[in-house]
This record gives C-alpha cells, structure tokens and sequence, in this order.
C-alpha cells in the first residue's frame, strides 16, 4: 500500500496547527483560543495563518462576532477532528499496552509553576520507577470538563470562578492568597492599600478571562467597582515573564503570591493588599466520581498533600 502522501501529509502540517483550528472554532475568538491552549494570541493566529498558506484559502471569517470558519474551513474542521480523535485513539492504544505506571495530571498554569516543580522532584525520588507522568496545564472549566471525560487522571485548581463540579469529588488543599506585588522603586507602600493608590498604574495581568482576572473581577465588582478603574491593563502570557516586568518598575502585578514569592523575599518585590478585598482564593484536588487509585496514584497523592503538610484522605490512602 502506498502511504506516501499520508507521510508527506503529515510531515509538512503539525498536529498542533489542527488543533488551534479546532480551538479557534470552539470559543469563538483567538484570545478563547489562546486561553484554551495555554498559548499567546499571536501564536494563535500564526497558526492559522499557516494552515490557510498551505491551503491556499481562508478558513476562518474575521469580521463576524465571534468568529466563525469559512466553507472551506468548515470542510477541513471535520476532518481535523478526525485526524485529532485518532490521534488520540492511537495514543491510548500504544499507552494501553505499556507495563509502566502511568499517571495523567492536569493543573491550572499557577498551580503548575508554583507547586508542581517541588512535586516532580519528589516524585522523582519515590519507590515507584519507570514512571509516564503527564502533566497537563488548563484552566478550570477545561480542568473539570477534561476530569469527567476521562482525559486526566487527577487534577488541581484554584477556584476563580462558579462551577460545576458534581461530576467528581472534591478535596480542600490549602487556600492560595492573591496579592498585588510592585517594586519598591513605584514608592508604593507595603501593606494595605487603597484602590486609589493602584489604580493610576499599569496592571499587568496573565490574559484576559484568566484566572486572576476573573478572581479580581469578582472581587471589584463585590467592592462596588470593576477592572475599568485600572486605567493601564496590560495582558503578560508568561507569568514568570510578568513578575520580571513588575521587577523592572513597569506597573503592578496581580498573582498568586507563591509565585511572586523568591522576589519578596529578596526585596526585588513588595505584596499590597487591597482594603476591602478578600484575597484568599480556594483551591483543590479532584479526582473522578469512580476513582481506583493505583501505586503510583497513592504516591502521587502522598507526595501532594505532603507538599501542603496535610494528611491523604483516608477514602484516598
């Protein structure tokens, strides 16, 4: 059998550019997009531009609200979902007949970059060996729905917004405190602060309808005000990249304030509080309504709830 255009095919279109088609369809709009794969939206739209070079055709319709694909990338979208679905199907086959421990982790990216390295190495120290430990970093919605479809294993999150979560079990880690940080150069004071003292400076946030941005929405919209107040409101998709822009005196952040963490401590950052504002934001471990752990789930969770020196449930152990 002839398989070389398959072959051909394959090698000059990476999956990932399928995917963001895909993405871009499902939310509408590029920033969704961008939100949904964990990318800026620029890459979003390089991608597409790409896909309509190879092609030779528009795929999705710009000038509508939200955005929509084109006939012709109506056409390809069927068949990217095809391709996609293999994919994956091939990849739980081959997975399916491995010996190894395997384990699907899903997180948001806060919980990733500020929790995750500490639990890797441990992890990495533990009895169990020849591991395939993936980790996966989404927001919350996609979190729950991607726990309940049965493409992760176990999952973290921060709490940012209303969901729904009858669909698996629940189970309180410790809270995440949000905070606004500055560099002592902005001559902000420590401590609590006014709305007035923030809001003439620019707020770097990681994406609009991020995490911390709907946190923060919420919690101005409680006080009576709203992200607006904020004159300057600068979008930053690394967010390590956006703690440097705070460092070097070019606004003010809004993060987790484990994250900003090593820079407050060293004085390159200082933590505000906003009076008036809850800061706290809840976070938890998920796991599937049925879920069977296995050894290397047992060492993960102990691994876990150890990092934030808490006892593994008993239903759990």
């Amino acid at each position: 059998m002839d398989t070389g255009p398959v072959i051909l095919y394959f090698r000059r279109m990476e999956l990932v550019l399928l995917e963001t088609l895909v993405a871009v369809s499902e939310m509408g709009s590029f920033t969704g997009a961008a939100e949904k794969l964990c990318v800026t939206q620029s890459a979003v739209s390089r991608r597409i531009q790409q896909l309509e070079s190879h092609f030779g055709v528009t795929l999705i319709d710009r000038d509508q609200e939200p955005i929509t694909p084109t006939f012709e990338g109506q056409a390809l979208l069927s068949k990217a979902r095809r391709i996609l679905a293999l994919q994956d199907e091939m990849e739980e086959a081959v997975t399916g007949l491995k010996t190894r421990n395997r384990l699907r982790f899903c997180c948001t990216p806060c919980f990733g970059l500020t929790r995750m390295p500490n639990i890797f190495r441990k992890m990495m120290g533990g009895p169990v060996q020849d591991l395939d430990f993936n980790v996966t970093l989404r927001l919350s919605e996609d979190i729950v729905s991607g726990l309940a479809a049965g493409r992760y294993d176990l999952a973290a999150m921060e709490h940012c917004c209303d969901l729904n979560m009858s669909s698996c079990r629940v189970y309180p880690l410790a809270a995440d405190e949000m905070v606004f940080i500055s560099a002592p150069a902005l001559g902000v004071e420590p401590g609590e602060v006014s709305l007035e003292d923030l809001a003439p400076l620019r707020l770097f946030l990681k994406a609009q309808n991020g995490c911390a941005h709907r946190f923060l929405s919420r919690s101005l919209e409680e006080m009576g005000s709203d992200v607006s107040v904020f004159g300057n409101v600068t979008y930053y998709d690394d967010l390590r990249g956006l703690v440097q822009q705070v460092c070097e005196g070019l606004g003010i952040g809004f993060v987790s304030r484990e994250l900003a963490a090593p820079e407050i401590k060293a004085g390159r950052l200082v933590d505000h509080h906003l009076a008036g504002m809850d800061h706290m934001r809840s976070r938890s471990l998920l796991v599937p309504a049925h879920f069977l752990p296995s050894d290397m789930d047992r060492h993960f969770l102990q691994v876990l709830f150890s990092d934030f020196g808490l006892p593994v449930p008993a239903e759990l152990a």
